[in-house]
């Protein structure tokens, strides 16, 4: 199915229920429950990678974030278009300036495809800034920049009272494997989780004190104990700011924020390769370095 179709009806709606949505979107897709109902999720977090929409899983809601326009880093011609999506936004862009609907590389999951970006040409940013207004739009100067220079070092979340050990089976994350496993104590250090009315619960155990957290600050977190050198960039594009393709090492799962502000210095969802590391293109140096700092991260230029 077309994803373009996708996002303009999830800017119909607007906002909603997860439960909703994951049913809706679960339901144009191959599969029965509960492989559609996976795949939606799985579609749903590719949406907010591309700066789309805002999941909310402790709250139970979503919404569509508002349209904006905003310069790709390293161009002084083009910028990418996201969030909120109709046929109208669509037909104004065109007649305002030179609008791009370019296809995802390896698009969607299953039957269901990314929506297209949307890439426009300008010539300055008093002109791009006009696009934006008479569209409706928002207009930021660089928000992939902007997105890291914002992100706080990674920390402990707040204290909490740890797993319940009447509850389910509790799970510690073992480091060097890469995956939780089945634990029946729990006192070392470490990262673990429970299922708590049907979801998974995640918390750090330092030095006796529980702290809330993600799966991935928890493992942003752990796997700073056993290795640092998780980020690399190939420089493409030598420049006050270099640009390059950013390898990001597979057992290190980004939060949001940071996914966000990779994606959106070229508007397409980073690969995997082979050996299952993201791989993100048109990545500043600055970018680059500041969300590798974020996580405890050293990267390295390559």
């Amino acid at each position: 199915m077309d994803g373009d179709l996708v996002l303009q009806w999830l800017s119909s709606r607007g906002y909603g229920s997860m439960t909703d949505v994951v049913a809706s979107v679960g339901a144009v897709m191959d599969g029965v429950p509960p492989e559609n109902v996976q795949a939606a999720r799985s579609y749903l977090w590719r949406l907010e990678v591309l700066g789309h929409l805002d999941q909310s899983w402790s709250e139970g809601k979503w919404r569509i974030r508002p349209t904006m326009v905003t310069q790709l880093p390293g161009s002084s011609a083009f910028a990418l278009v996201v969030g909120k999506r109709s046929p109208e936004l669509e037909e104004r862009l065109e007649a305002d300036t030179v609008l791009h609907k370019l296809e995802q590389s390896r698009s969607g999951i299953g039957s269901l495809s990314d929506p297209r970006t949307l890439i426009v040409e300008y010539d300055n940013e008093a002109e791009l800034r006009q696009v934006a207004s008479s569209s409706g739009a928002d207009f930021i100067s660089c928000a992939a920049l902007s997105i890291a220079e914002d992100l706080p070092s990674l920390g402990l979340g707040p204290l909490a009272g740890g797993p319940n050990t009447q509850g389910s089976p509790v799970q510690m994350f073992n480091v060097r494997m890469g995956k939780f496993m089945h634990v029946e104590t729990f006192h070392r250090d470490g990262l673990f989780k429970q299922k708590v009315n049907g979801r998974s619960v995640y918390w750090l155990l330092r030095s006796g004190i529980w702290y809330s957290t993600t799966y991935a600050e928890g493992v942003c977190l752990t796997r700073v104990d056993i290795d640092k050198e998780c980020f690399e960039l190939q420089i493409t594009e030598d420049a006050d700011d270099p640009i390059g393709m950013l390898r990001v090492d597979k057992g290190l799962p980004l939060p949001m924020p940071h996914f966000q502000a990779l994606t959106l210095c070229s508007g397409f969802h980073p690969d995997k390769t082979s050996d299952g590391s993201w791989t993100f293109e048109n990545i500043p140096s600055s970018v680059a370095n500041a969300v590798a700092q974020s996580v405890h991260q050293q990267l390295q230029i390559v």
